[in-house]
């Protein structure tokens, strides 16, 4: 019971420590415009939220960081238009993109919600908020050369 108790802390101890360095990097680094949410879950997930620029649209994301040993980016690329038909034929392109851009994964969810998500493993000892940021303007750039032909595919008929 006692060990069960000491996991328990480390792990808290886990995430809060991730979560502390990502707001110190932000604040040294004159970053703004995140919220951040705290699910009070079991694995103490907090998510920093805001929105990415993209071709004139504000696309919400989130960084996603827990007692685990990955940080999850996540942007919303498009919202509820992947569904019925649409949605067959948004995957088949999306897993093109997925072959093309292999650290990412692009998907469709049961609401019809695009997808864009990366996993990045780093516990404490070797969490990098500079590299979670440097991944997120990648990213940024990528849905920018993206963005309209993924939009396309939605709003075929």
């Amino acid at each position: 019971m006692a060990e069960q108790k000491k996991t328990e802390a480390v792990e808290v101890k886990v995430a809060a420590e991730k979560v502390a360095a990502f707001q110190k990097y932000l604040e040294e680094n004159k970053i703004s415009g995140f919220g951040l949410q705290d699910f009070q879950n079991d694995v103490h997930a907090q998510a920093f939220r805001s929105n990415l620029q993209v071709e004139g649209t504000n696309l919400p994301f989130m960084i996603l960081l827990d007692d685990s040993v990955y940080t999850m980016l996540q942007v919303q690329v498009a919202a509820g238009l992947a569904q019925g038909d649409k949605r067959e034929k948004i995957c088949s392109f999306l897993n093109d993109l997925n072959e093309q851009y292999r650290m990412l994964k692009f998907s469709a969810d049961a609401a019809g919600n695009v997808l864009l998500t990366c996993c990045i493993p780093a516990g404490v000892p070797h969490f990098e908020p500079a590299l979670v940021i440097a991944i997120l303007n990648q990213i940024q750039g990528l849905l920018t050369a993206t963005y309209p032909e993924i939009m396309k595919h939605l709003w075929e008929k």
